[in-house]
This record gives structure tokens, sequence and C-alpha cells, in this order.
């Protein structure tokens, strides 16, 4: 039994980081990400912006783009302390804030992905 606990801890720590991956790198019409159609505004540096665009979007989209990304990372910061139990609030928190920096960096040179600086600042909120 002790060996299968170290697995499953294993296991739902790469099923988290891959959660986050799928939904960040793979476009998904259903849900509205990855149609990003200019090429001439694909990052916003602008912190919380979100809320100057807020009244122009549908609250469809104010959903999946806000909520959706609190949502997305409490995954990896419930199962990343459960894999290493002596990681204090602030080393899992910054380890959401590394995981979601890369997401965004890597999403600056992805076709129909838009780097956002709002989405690292909600990612991390919820640790």
């Amino acid at each position: 039994m002790r060996e299968i606990k170290p697995l499953l801890r294993n296991t739902l720590l790469v099923l988290s980081i891959l959660f986050v991956l799928y939904f960040t790198m793979i476009p998904n019409e259903y849900i509205g990400t990855g149609q990003v159609t200019s090429s001439t505004h694909r990052y916003n540096l602008n912190p919380w912006l979100m809320f100057e665009t807020m009244p122009s979007s549908t609250l469809f989209y104010f959903i999946v783009d806000n909520i959706g990304n609190i949502i997305l990372f409490v995954p990896f910061g419930f199962f990343l302390p459960i894999k290493f139990p002596k990681l204090k609030l602030v080393n899992v928190s910054a380890c959401g804030a590394l995981l979601s920096a890369s997401v965004e960096i890597i999403q600056l040179f992805v076709p129909n992905r838009m780097t956002d600086i709002d989405d690292v600042i909600l990612n991390v909120s919820v640790k």
C-alpha cells in the first residue's frame, strides 16, 4: 500500500499539470479559447486590463477567461503540497506563478494564443 500512495501522488500532480497545459495550449472552440484573430494584439502587459474590457465582453467570456483562470490552477495548487508536504504556502504560490508565467511565455510563440499578465495574476490568486 505504501508504494501506491507515492505513485498516486505523482500521477495526480502530473495530471494537474497536463490539465493546465491542455486548456492553455490547445484551442477549444466550445469555450472560445484560442480564437485570437488579430496578429497585432497577442499580448497584454497591463495589469487588471480585464476590468477595463469587461463591459464590452459577454458574461460567458468573462466567466471562461477570468473564473476559468482561477479554477484552472486549483488542482495544481492542491496536489503540489500533497506531493511535497514540506512546501510552505509561499512556495506553492511561487511554483504556481512560475508555471503560469511559463505558460504565458510559451503562448507568445503559439498561433491563436494570447499572453496576458492578468492570467498570471488570476492563476496565482487562488493559492
